[in-house]
């Protein structure tokens, strides 16, 4: 019986084989299978939702709103997008001549693409990724969590189904050995990780072997600012729905709240109104409601920490809110389950100073009446997305590119960028003719740069006038050395 190691390396030259013949075929026919996809999601989005519910236990619901139509979404962006995209540009050579020749810069494919994904949202982050990397013309190599491969593994079949090359797109094993094997492989060329920052960095190291490029999307620990002149009520119930949402377990659920001292009581009293009365969308699993539980007693044992919607130990369908200062806004750093902090602030200088302890740099919310004032707090964090009067669902939407700084790592999946990320560029460059007199220039030919520095960069339009004057006579004159 094969180990994991071998059972990875043999589909990965599987893969690795089947790629070049992938991308080799144009463009359109490459889309076929995610136009097959698009219109069976359409056709029958309760089949992968169904799977999704029963094995990470959200409900039908969250499976489809979450989960399904994002990827239908994905699909749509790629087919109106990815043609102009991943199309050749054509770029002038000026040299030391002018016009002296052309470019053509080409999106090529990196080969193949390992993606790890997550529990939390397996269909959405396996597909998103998938699609970018196979539209662009890469074999990839899916990597489920153990506690999502049925997902995954359905995934697989949808895609093969619409026409992928089963030996293009291997869904392999879901152990921790398998992942390990997978991003210290030399079979692949590019790693796409979702997970946490521990994780992270043991992929890096892994895949440094081999000088392997990496996206990775990590931690996070979303801050939300409440302005003064923000519409409280908008911004307790983004708040309410960022966590309640898959049970709080999302990379940009509302974990650190900063009101404004003007509205702090209005915002706290709906806020703990909402999630008093309002149920998670999913109950929480035995390890996260473990998890809350520990965090909920370390957060109240922080100063002035008070509960907020009065949650008792145990309760797997209530968040753990708390009101609390700086203590417990570090206590809350780095987890992932339905809590959230709420820190009162005199203005969104005081915010910022608590925003930049955190090392994790995902996901922001900012709630204001003022686009202006908004854009320019955003201006200063250091967030890959800032929703403007929302809270998480930008991250869902396929036109945009998402990811982090700091902790939360760097790289972006979706949008523009995301399939972008999924190439890299190859130039080709056109001399025009066979006149190539920096061949056998030397310095004797300085004064002909100096010339024609002048003539390309001159501020005004006389100085560039006079530059060409001088290129001109100083080409005439020149003599390549004997």
């Amino acid at each position: 019986m094969p180990s994991v190691s071998e059972e990875i390396d043999s589909a990965l030259r599987l893969a690795r084989a089947a790629q070049p013949a992938w991308a080799a075929k144009p463009l359109p026919e490459r889309l076929r299978p995610v136009a097959n996809l698009r219109s069976r999601l359409a056709a029958e989005p309760t089949v992968l939702a169904e799977v999704v519910a029963r094995e990470i236990g959200k409900t039908r619901y969250e499976a489809i709103g979450a989960e399904v139509l994002p990827v239908a979404e994905v699909c749509a962006f790629l087919l109106d997008r990815a043609p102009g995209l991943l199309a050749p540009r054509r770029e002038t050579l000026r040299g030391t001549l002018p016009f002296s020749g052309s470019a053509i810069v080409r999106h090529v494919p990196w080969g193949v693409v390992a993606v790890l994904v997550p529990w939390n949202y397996p269909l959405y982050l396996s597909a998103g990724a998938a699609l970018n990397a196979l539209v662009a013309g890469n074999a990839v190599a899916l990597k489920a969590s153990p506690r999502a491969q049925d997902t995954v593994r359905a995934l697989g079949e949808w895609l093969w189904q619409a026409g992928i090359p089963r030996e293009l797109a291997p869904v392999l094993g879901s152990s921790d050995d398998a992942g390990r094997a997978l991003v210290a492989s030399p079979l692949v060329d590019r790693i796409v990780f979702t997970g946490s920052s521990r994780t992270g960095r043991a992929v890096l190291t892994a895949a440094a072997q081999n000088l392997v490029p990496a996206t990775l999307e990590l931690s996070g620990c979303d801050a939300v600012f409440v302005l003064g002149d923000a519409n409280v009520p908008l911004a307790a119930a983004a708040v309410a729905f960022g966590l309640r949402l898959n049970a709080g377990r999302t990379c940009v659920c509302p974990r650190r709240v900063f009101v404004e001292e003007p509205v702090a009581a209005e915002f706290t009293r709906l806020l703990s109104e909402r999630l008093s009365r309002r149920k998670l969308l999913a109950p929480m699993d035995p390890q996260t409601l473990k998890e809350a539980d520990e965090l909920a007693a370390k957060l109240l044992a922080t100063p002035n920490a008070k509960s907020l919607n009065g949650r008792n130990a145990g309760d797997v369908e209530k968040a753990v809110v708390l009101e609390g200062g700086p203590e417990a806004l570090a206590a809350a750093q780095g987890n992932f389950v339905p809590a959230v902090v709420i820190a009162k602030v005199r203005d969104a200088e005081e915010a910022l100073r608590l925003d930049a302890a955190s090392p994790y740099a995902l996901g922001a919310s900012i709630f204001s009446a003022s686009p202006q004032a908004a854009a320019a707090l955003a201006a200063r964090l250091r967030a890959g997305l800032i929703a403007i009067n929302e809270c998480v669902a930008p991250a869902g939407e396929a036109a945009l590119p998402f990811g982090g700084s700091g902790e939360s790592g760097y790289g972006v999946r979706g949008g523009v960028e995301g399939l972008l990320e999924m190439t890299r560029p190859q130039t080709l460059a056109f001399a025009r003719g066979a006149f190539r007199p920096h061949h056998d220039a030397e310095s004797e030919a300085e004064d002909f740069l100096l010339a024609l520095l002048r003539a390309r960069h001159s501020r005004s339009w006389f100085g560039r006038l006079k530059g060409w004057l001088d290129f001109a006579v100083e080409g005439l004159q020149w003599r390549p050395p004997k």
